[in-house]
């Protein structure tokens, strides 16, 4: 069945272009007429179903090593050009295959440890008070440009090791960096231009950091990798450079996601947003709900390097398979009235962090920085309401993310209206 049978062409070319505001009317389509559907716009496969995305994330036909996917979508003029964008991405641990990404995986978890996190807690909740007191008493923010961004950004780089006043310049490079790996069709070429100076940025810097911290380690993450050893084995030069990089847009971006697309989904709900400010011990399971209903990153795309079956349809060694994450997390056949935000939801099995051995190593610092980041802003401000109907969202695919997200606030009673 065609696509235009249940869904307009014009919301599939702004889909697969990044400008659909609202994805899920076409997900739903997909999930309920062809779950297993080939793009032309994106040469690719695009699974809906949750059991379908479930079974591809362990499915051994299907490879993370995945950048020669988007290398190849680049004119040759430019391929060669960027090449070297491509193999620093290879570095990264989303896109390695086991038996490597077995070794790097211990190797970087070793040193992003729970612990580490820990660690953080009390200086993340100092983070978000001093960023909501210079908002105190305005009357109104930017939910997205003066909190949920520069917060998560700030947390980051204080656990590797940037100081504070190389912050601000690395914002760009992060947003350039997520916006091709995780890009998927057209919007490519010009995502890799940006991406690859980026990627030189960065790369620059790192290494120059973590020449500075083996010879005078500090209590930082970059110390860690920099000198993590486990059963002899450690990281060379470009894997300390693509785990840093990696480590630094993937600990920013997710969270400002999350964030930004929780308080407004709780605005838009009120009914649940008075449920959490009147009983805070449903913070965990609202967060997990927040994940799911507005999840943060919407894809992942899988190399074929084999041909199989799905559903019927065959697809060939060397296609794009795209794991859509975001309509795979509203199916109906896997969570009741799966469009309903309900912070009290159970048994919430969610693919927001990805499943199996790619699961999100930054899953629960990620969860730790919502819980704090929702749960202040609920005790901190007594009135707060959307300062606008209309919202912006990011031109973006793989990325739910707001582009701003003025309120209303105020010190005194809660309102509800």
């Amino acid at each position: 069945m065609a696509i235009a049978e249940f869904h307009t062409l014009d919301d599939n070319q702004r889909f697969c272009e990044g400008r659909l505001a609202d994805p899920y009317p076409l997900f739903s389509g997909l999930r309920r007429e062809e779950p297993v559907h080939w793009s032309e716009p994106l040469n690719a496969w695009v699974l809906t179903r949750h059991d379908d995305v479930l079974a591809a994330h362990r499915h051994p036909a299907l490879s993370s090593s995945r950048i020669a996917l988007n290398m190849r979508q680049l004119p040759e003029p430019q391929r060669a050009m960027y090449q070297p964008l491509g193999e620093h991405v290879s570095n990264w641990l989303g896109f390695i295959d086991p038996p490597r990404h077995g070794r790097l995986r211990k190797l970087v978890s070793s040193a992003f440890s729970p612990r580490l996190i820990t660690g953080m807690e009390a200086r993340i909740q100092q983070i978000v008070d001093t960023l909501l007191n210079k908002a105190s008493g305005q009357g109104r923010m930017d939910l997205v440009n003066d909190f949920a961004f520069p917060f998560p950004a700030q947390v980051i780089c204080e656990m590797l090791g940037i100081p504070t006043d190389d912050h601000d310049t690395f914002r760009q490079c992060a947003e350039d960096m997520t916006a091709f790996v995780g890009g998927v069709g057209p919007m490519l070429l010009q995502a890799a231009e940006r991406a690859h100076a980026s990627s030189v940025t960065l790369t620059d810097y790192f290494r120059e950091l973590a020449d500075q911290r083996r010879r005078k380690p500090r209590g930082d993450l970059i110390s860690a990798l920099a000198n993590v050893k486990e059963d002899g084995e450690m990281l060379d030069d470009r894997e300390l450079m693509g785990m840093s990089v990696f480590l630094f847009v993937a600990g920013h971006e997710t969270t400002v996601s999350l964030i930004g697309n929780a308080m407004l989904a709780l605005l838009r709900n009120r009914d649940q947003f008075d449920k959490l400010r009147a009983d805070r011990s449903l913070i965990e399971s609202a967060v997990e709900e927040f994940l799911r209903f507005e999840s943060p990153i919407q894809l992942n795309t899988r190399l074929a390097v084999d041909d199989f079956e799905v559903r019927g349809r065959q697809v060939e060694k060397g296609q794009c398979v795209i794991l859509m994450l975001g309509a795979a997390n509203r199916d109906p056949e896997q969570f009741a009235d799966p469009d309903r935000l309900d912070i009290t939801r159970q048994d919430n099995r969610h693919l927001a962090f990805g499943y199996g051995i790619h699961f999100c190593l930054g899953a629960p610092l990620a969860r730790l920085e919502a819980r704090i980041a929702i749960g202040t802003i609920l005790d901190r401000f007594g009135d707060i309401r959307l300062a606008s109907d209309q919202v912006w969202w990011r031109h973006d695919m793989t990325l739910r993310s707001l582009k701003s997200l003025p309120v209303f606030i105020g010190q005194g009673p809660s309102s509800s209206s």
